[in-house]
């Protein structure tokens, strides 16, 4: 099992960040790697969404169930590619975060595949949610509102 987590800090409200992560149908847009989500169940706490993805020429597809609260978004692997995956985004309190994600790919990576995953793809994944989620929270101030 090959384990990444970061702690970082993020000016915008709460619920924008964790608002962006929830909203996985926009990931295409934004998120390297990500070409395609089908949600296939969603309500206001609970989803199941369907990723098609690539990393270094391999593309993977793999379902995954998410839930979320007011502090927390959870996801966690039920079918497709790899062994076993899931992580969170969780509000830590004032403008702290931290982002975990696992992964048991059912077979032995090398070494530097896992550090080039944890040191650039995991802060570039990190920082595509938080510029997503500071233009969200621009948008939702310029309307005079606070963003979802």
């Amino acid at each position: 099992m090959y384990r990444g987590v970061r702690e970082f800090e993020q000016a915008v409200p709460p619920e924008a960040l964790l608002g962006v992560v929830w909203d996985v149908r926009a990931y295409p847009e934004f998120v390297r790697g990500v070409k395609r989500v089908e949600v296939l169940e969603e309500s206001e706490r609970a989803a199941q969404a369907r990723f098609t993805a690539s990393m270094a020429g391999l593309e993977f597809e793999y379902v995954l169930e998410m839930s979320r609260d007011e502090r927390e978004v959870r996801w966690q692997r039920v079918s497709g590619s790899f062994k076993d995956a899931g992580g969170r985004m969780t509000h830590l309190g004032g403008q702290r975060f931290r982002y975990e994600n696992w992964l048991d790919p059912g077979f032995h990576v090398p070494d530097f595949a896992v550090r080039l995953v944890l040191d650039r793809n995991l802060p570039r994944l990190i920082h595509e949610f938080q510029v997503r989620a500071a233009a969200a929270a621009r948008a939702g101030a310029s309307r005079g509102r606070a963003p979802s």
